[in-house]
């Protein structure tokens, strides 16, 4: 028997046994299980920022359906400081170390038994928002709660609250298990900011008058390499908008020298590779003029601070990923290539609109 097999006998078990007890079967005469819970909702989702930035909607929609419940998410640790900006959408955060089967985490069985034991047993819910559930729901198996709910692949048992995966948007899959479960709210994205945030831009030396007059941000990195576009292109969007603009590179610390290979032969172009948090990242791009990135991270806080963007599409599914809102968001598919004429006419159209109005 394979570990993925392992784990769904051992859903397959809870599903049969007490748990099943616990909350019967969901039909259309069963009111909403979610709605009006006054205990403690765990929402589990382990992955990287874009990931998570798109199950705020389903976060929102959650506290919509249950005010007065005890929200947690459990996500990997990185992501506190992005979820401690949603104070009235979730209590608290509980830092997942990793599973040794999870892909997106390097961790051994010690460690996450170590998490496992460490859990609280008061949970009412737990609610798994990380995928399909191949894996992550014999993971949550194994946590105290009284109920669980999640995604099922199709073809699959899904007693209890188990909805099979479906296709679609990634904000529309997390959001349409909340709606099932009882909660309903509206798809946008959001990403709150401080003051601090842009203090925190304004201190960095080359930022100090950033926010003075006009700059584009520019994303060439991203953490998955069949998600980044060519350099090289990249390197010549950078110089044409610097003929009419400020630009800034953002990226993490390890993409610096990426930056600087791009930027090198155009004139006062800002790298800011590993320059900034996570709020000043947000801050910096809210005040952009426009954003032009590979479809990462910062593809979906341009959307969520409503920035002008260009995402390119090079390894991901853009019915899954890309911006909802095509107006002021526009997508080029480069996954069967992407010539040199087509991207700088698309680099040049958005920084054209950028500067008009968008209702």
């Amino acid at each position: 028997m394979t570990y993925v097999e392992s784990f769904e006998r051992a859903i397959h078990q809870r599903l049969r046994g007490a748990h099943v007890t616990d909350t019967l079967l969901k039909t259309h005469d069963d009111p909403p299980p979610l709605r009006g819970c006054k205990g403690r909702i765990g929402v589990f989702r382990a992955l990287n920022l874009g990931d998570m930035l798109c199950a705020i909607p389903a976060l929102r929609a959650l506290r919509a359906a249950s005010p007065e419940a005890h929200i947690t998410v459990i996500g990997l640790p990185w992501a506190y400081e992005l979820i401690a900006r949603y104070r009235h959408y979730v209590d608290d955060f509980l830092p997942f170390p990793g599973h040794p089967q999870l892909p997106e985490t390097h961790v051994g069985r010690a460690d996450y038994e170590s998490f496992r034991n460490s859990l609280p047993d008061d949970f009412d819910w737990l609610i798994q928002l990380h995928g399909d559930g191949r894996l992550t729901n014999g993971i949550l198996s194994e946590w105290p709660t009284r109920h669980l709910a999640g995604f099922v692949r199709a073809g699959i048992r899904n007693d209890g609250y188990f909805l099979p995966y479906p296709s679609g948007h990634e904000i529309d899959r997390l959001l349409g298990l909340i709606r099932w479960l009882g909660g309903d709210g509206s798809s946008d994205l959001e990403f709150p900011l401080h003051p601090e945030d842009f203090a925190q831009l304004k201190a960095v030396p080359e930022f100090e008058h950033l926010l003075d007059a006009p700059y584009v941000v520019v994303h060439p990195g991203s953490r998955d390499a069949q998600r980044r576009l060519a350099p090289a292109l990249f390197e010549e969007a950078v110089d044409v908008l610097s003929e009419r603009t400020r630009v800034v590179l953002t990226g993490s610390a390890q993409e610096w020298d990426l930056n600087a290979r791009i930027a090198e032969s155009c004139a006062g172009v800002v790298n800011a590779a590993g320059a900034t948090s996570l709020g000043a990242l947000g801050a910096l791009i809210a005040g952009a003029r426009c954003l032009v990135t590979n479809d990462t991270g910062p593809s979906h806080l341009g959307a969520a601070l409503h920035t002008p963007s260009l995402v390119v599409v090079t390894g991901s599914d853009p019915t899954r990923w890309a911006p909802k809102e095509q107006r002021r968001h526009r997508v080029l598919d480069a996954r069967s290539g992407l010539s040199r004429e087509r991207f700088l006419a698309a680099v040049l159209d958005l920084w054209e609109h950028a500067g008009r109005t968008i209702c």
